[in-house]
This record gives structure tokens, C-alpha cells and sequence, in this order.
């Protein structure tokens, strides 16, 4: 019996080892097995977070690529010569590009105190431009425009509170902006730039958006800097009136206008009778005052779409757009009756001065094509009047078929004063 337990044993031995062996061989591999997975698992949870950092550092740079690239096209736009009206549509498209925002808006004051209204925008509801009345105290718009610093909507929620969305208020009627930053200009505000629907974190990007205003800010200011120096060169300093050479510019405008509208357009020559005498007689002084005199005179008589401009010396012009030759006639004799019974008082001298103006008037197309056809022609009719006495308004004489001037009564006003 033992032997054959022995024996048995003997024999179930070898297949023990081998079971053994294949048991341990297995745990084995089942260990390689699961580190190689643990390690697989690593390596791909590695790679995806590589693949993400990858992408978002392409991202980044594609954003700071596109940064360099806009920026200094902004800045050299909103740097060069630009009309105040101009500004906030440069501003509304070039914000919209750069953020990527489907809602972009440009917000100035408007009418009584308090109160902004759309300026140019895109996104925002139909019918908003120029009739829309928000108020500086209610929302995001006011928290940024009393606080004078950008307002996210981040910081808006956590402060509405303080800034309750009133009636009068973006939240109210349906505008929830990502963010409202406050544009100034000389330490005033000029407007509000309001960005939403932007695909960009533009939260993170308030460094530019800030830059932006102050760009803004900045273009109003130069532009109306502009406008103020160009504005004092064409002034005439003694008579306030528009210089010759601002004159000439408009007029050459002017002209093209009206033969685009197929409209009159009349100009108007006017000198001082016997000028030099009051110079020799009362001094140079006194012939300065009359100059001034006759330039406000001009500036209050006229209407407001008529461009007073001085000619030279104690001569001036008028461009009466859109005037017929009876209604330039009709407004230059006004003129000219308002000139004589005005009082000239000259310091030291015990009675005022009185004082009388010829002229003479031309009209876009009859009497000509061009600025220097008008006003050849407004001054033969100047010196027309002068030849006949001073102290009157002439027309450009009407000739006849034979070549002669037409008798009086040829249906143009002024005949009268042509014969006085």
C-alpha cells in the first residue's frame, strides 16, 4: 500500500510542477499583463492631455498672431484722418472682427442729461438707432459709465445690487453684454462701447478692450483738434468771416452739387462805397471797425445755409446755395438796405458814420458754368453798379437778340434800384 502511495506520489509529482509552474507563470503574465495596461492607460491619458495642451497653445498662438496682426491696423486707422462721424462705425466693425461678437454697439449721449442712445451697432434689435433712451444709472452700461472702468459680466452680477436693471436699462430690453466699457475724451465721457455674443474669453481680454476706448477717446480728440485748427485758418480774424481761400474750396464744391441737382446757386459781390475816403479821413482805426461791423452784419442777415466769406480789402462774398437770381436779388438788397441805415460809431467822434455797399449778382447756370465764370460775371455786375451810383444791387444785364441790353421791365426784380 505505501509503495503504491509512493508510487502515485511519484507520478503526480512532475504534473504538480507543472501545474505549479503554468499557475506561477500565469500570475505572472496576469502582471505583466496589468502593469502593461496600467502603464497603457498612463501613457494615454498622457498623450491625451499633451494633444490638449497642444491645442490649446495653437489656439493661443493663432489668437496672439491675430492680436499683432489687428491691433496695428486699428490703431493706424482710428490714428489718421477720421470724421467724428466716422469713429463709431470704424469702432463697431473692427470689435466685431476682433472679439468674434455677434452684438457690438456704440452708445453716446443724447438730449437731455442722463440719457445714451445707439449710435451704430450690430446685433441689436431693429429700430433702435437713435431712438433707444438708456439711462446712466441702471444695468451694466451704468455701472461702467459712473464707475469709469470696463464692466464685465462677471463683476456686473456681482454688483447688480448697487446697479438695479431698470426699465431704461440694456437687461430690460433684452441686451445682457458680455461686457460695457466707458470711452472719455479730455476726462469726459464721450460714449460706450458694448460687446456681447463673443466667442472669444473676452473677459480675459479687458487689457485690449481698454485699449480700444482709450484708442477711441483718443481719435475723437485729435479729429476735433483737427477741425479746430482748420477751422481758425479759415477764419478772417478782423471780420470773423470765412477766408478767401475757405471760400474758394466751398465754392468748387457747391458748384458740383448744383449741377448734380440741376439746382440754382448764386453768388453775391459786395464792396464798400468811397472806403479809401474813410480811411483818409477818420484814420485806418475807423476803417477797421466798419470791417467788423459789416462782418457781423453779414453773419446775422444772411441765411444759414449762405457761406460770407471776405474777399480782399473792404470787399466781401456771399454764396447763396440753391438761390434763384430773383431771391439772391431780393436778399442782397435787404442786405444792402440794412448796411445804409445801420449806425457806424468810431470812438472820438461825436456822431456815428453811415455807410453804403454796391454789389452785384450771379447765377449758376445762366450766367455761367464755373466759379470763374460766376464770379467774373458778379463782378461786372458790381462794377455796373458802381458806374451807376453807388449804393445799389446789379444784375447781370440781359441781352436781346440784337446783342443789346434788354429795356427795364423784363420781369427781373431790381430793375428799379438799377435805375435810381
Amino acid at each position: 500500500m505505501e509503495k503504491e502511495t509512493l508510487y502515485s506520489l511519484l507520478i503526480l509529482a512532475p504534473l504538480g510542477g507543472l501545474l505549479l509552474g503554468f499557475l506561477l507563470g500565469w500570475g505572472v503574465r496576469r502582471s505583466d499583463d496589468s502593469k502593461f495596461q496600467a502603464e497603457s492607460d498612463n501613457l494615454r491619458l498622457t498623450n491625451r492631455e499633451l494633444s490638449q495642451d497642444i491645442a490649446r497653445t495653437e489656439q493661443e498662438l493663432s489668437r496672439q498672431k491675430e492680436i499683432a496682426t489687428k491691433i496695428p491696423m486699428v490703431v493706424k486707422k482710428l490714428s489718421g484722418r477720421v470724421s467724428p462721424e466716422a469713429i463709431p462705425a470704424i469702432a463697431v466693425r473692427f470689435v466685431k472682427d476682433f472679439f468674434h461678437a455677434s452684438q457690438v454697439g456704440y452708445f453716446a449721449p443724447v438730449g437731455k442729461e442722463g440719457m445714451y442712445t445707439l449710435v451704430e451697432g450690430i446685433g441689436f434689435p431693429e429700430g433702435w438707432k437713435g431712438t433707444i433712451h438708456l439711462g446712466v444709472d441702471e444695468g451694466i452700461l451704468g455701472m461702467a459709465l459712473q464707475s469709469r472702468v470696463i464692466a464685465t459680466r462677471e463683476g456686473y452680477l456681482t454688483s447688480r445690487l448697487a446697479w438695479p436693471a431698470g426699465i431704461r436699462s440694456l437687461e430690460k430690453n433684452g441686451v445682457s453684454p458680455d461686457l460695457v466699457a466707458p470711452v472719455a475724451m479730455d476726462g469726459k465721457i464721450r460714449g460706450a462701447l458694448v460687446v456681447g455674443l463673443s466667442i472669444i474669453d473676452i473677459g480675459k481680454e479687458t487689457t485690449f478692450v481698454s485699449m480700444i476706448a482709450d484708442l477711441i477717446g483718443n481719435a475723437y480728440k485729435q479729429t476735433t483738434e483737427i477741425e479746430s485748427v482748420e477751422y481758425s485758418a479759415s477764419i478772417d480774424p478782423l471780420t470773423k468771416l470765412f477766408t478767401r481761400g475757405h471760400f474758394a474750396q466751398r465754392f468748387e464744391v457747391e458748384i458740383r452739387r448744383a449741377k448734380n441737382y440741376a439746382h440754382p446757386l448764386s453768388v453775391l459781390l459786395i464792396d464798400i462805397d468811397h472806403f479809401k475816403n474813410i480811411n483818409d479821413t477818420y484814420g485806418h482805426a475807423a476803417g477797421y471797425l466798419i470791417l467788423m461791423k459789416l462782418g457781423e452784419i453779414l453773419r446775422k442777415s444772411i441765411r444759414s445755409s449762405d457761406l460770407p466769406a471776405r474777399f480782399g480789402g473792404e470787399e466781401f462774398v456771399v454764396m447763396m446755395t440753391s438761390a434763384t437770381k430773383e431771391q439772391a436779388y431780393t436778399s442782397a438788397d435787404n442786405l444792402r438796405k440794412i448796411v445804409e441805415s445801420t449806425e457806424f460809431r468810431i470812438p472820438g467822434q461825436e456822431s456815428p458814420l453811415t455807410v453804403t455797399v454796391s454789389g452785384g449778382v450771379s447765377t449758376y447756370p445762366a450766367d455761367g458754368g464755373t466759379t470763374t465764370d460766376l464770379l467774373r460775371m458778379a463782378d461786372e455786375s458790381l462794377y455796373e453798379a458802381k458806374q451807376s451810383g453807388r449804393n445799389r444791387i446789379a444784375l447781370r444785364k440781359e441781352l436781346g437778340l440784337d446783342g443789346k441790353p434788354l429795356p427795364p421791365g423784363n420781369g427781373l426784380p431790381g430793375e428799379e434800384p438799377l435805375r435810381r
